[in-house]
């Protein structure tokens, strides 16, 4: 990486000096400290990193110079939801995409080459030519995972949570109140938002709840572990069975699953559903167009045909290859 940053230097001067940027040599000392970080990296770590070097500039200065950086590719900027905006070393032909802790704020880089190729592919399979592209995903870190409880209040999970609902620390009457709202143990759900005035917005199959904070401490859950259900060590591909839920897109000729979920914009979830397409019904993948959309699927006896991005909005589970 060392090399690698003196041919930034050198590149720098080269370019910087052809067009004739003024204040060069104070650029320079930004781009120095900004090098000298690794990771990411706000206005304020340069300004502490030059300070370090004794360089005295002020945020302004810093600000505008790192612009420019942007501007010439020696460094990008990233925007993780509503933090500070950070800048990251931009190498000529290196890619990495992010892993984000809600909880910490702590930034993974990581590349697999698995997701890059499939990127590619399915790019492809809808004629589209990619220029570039980004991966963020918004999680828990291990090193917070570790000091976190196994069963945790449903009002202190983080939104975008996956959890499954193990027990109720409420009296009769509030049970049942749970359970009218048609909540129970072993559900698995999707924390939608919270933080308003203490409520918790869950979905629940294509059920949105939305329960106090009063409720929602009572309700005590555990993170379901999707990498668990995803595991390395399975070869998907030889499995004969998926117990995971997947998207129907995803399915390959000659598997068929059980709907768990249908969404989508209104008018296209209400057409969907008018198809018979529905909770609880089998579906059947019988064959790709020669392009591999639409794609020929069979559900209660009869033969229907959906765009790919019209079935990515169903999901499936118990997906298996058909017996014949």
């Amino acid at each position: 990486m060392i090399d690698t940053h003196e041919q930034e230097k050198k590149q720098f001067k080269r370019l910087f000096q052809q067009q004739g940027v003024d204040q060069f040599n104070l650029k320079f000392q930004v781009l120095e400290a900004f090098l000298k970080l690794e990771h990411h990296v706000t206005i304020k770590d340069i300004q502490l990193q030059l300070k370090a070097d004794g360089i005295k500039l002020d945020e302004g200065f810093i600000f505008n110079s790192m612009e420019l950086l942007c501007r010439f590719g020696f460094a990008c900027k990233v925007e993780f939801d509503d933090k500070e905006t950070q800048y990251e070393h931009r190498h000529i032909g290196l890619h990495h995409d992010h892993m984000v802790c809600t909880k910490c704020g702590s930034i993974l880089e990581f590349k697999d080459e698995a997701i890059e190729k499939q990127q590619l592919k399915v790019a492809h399979a809808y004629g589209f030519h990619m220029l570039q592209h980004k991966m963020e995903i918004y999680g828990i870190c291990s090193k917070c995972m570790e000091h976190r409880n196994e069963l945790v209040q449903l009002h202190k999970a983080k939104q975008g949570e996956k959890l499954i609902v193990k027990e109720f620390e409420a009296g009769k009457n509030m049970q049942l109140r749970i359970s009218s709202m048609g909540l129970k143990i072993g559900d698995l759900i999707e924390v939608v938002s919270s933080g308003f005035g203490g409520q918790v917005v869950i979905a629940t199959g294509d059920n949105r709840l939305v329960l106090g904070k009063g409720m929602a401490e009572k309700i005590r859950v555990q993170s379901f572990d999707q990498g668990k259900a995803l595991s390395p060590d399975e070869d998907r591909e030889d499995k004969d069975t998926f117990e995971s839920p997947l998207m129907l897109s995803q399915l390959k000729t000659g598997q068929e699953g059980i709907i768990r979920k249908v969404s989508g914009e209104s008018v296209l979830r209400r057409r969907l559903l008018e198809m018979g397409i529905n909770r609880g019904s089998t579906i059947y993948v019988e064959k790709y167009a020669p392009l591999k959309d639409p794609i020929e699927l069979v559900i209660k006896g009869y033969h229907i045909s959906l765009r790919v991005e019209e079935a990515a909005n169903i999901l499936v589970e118990n997906v298996r290859f058909r017996k014949r």
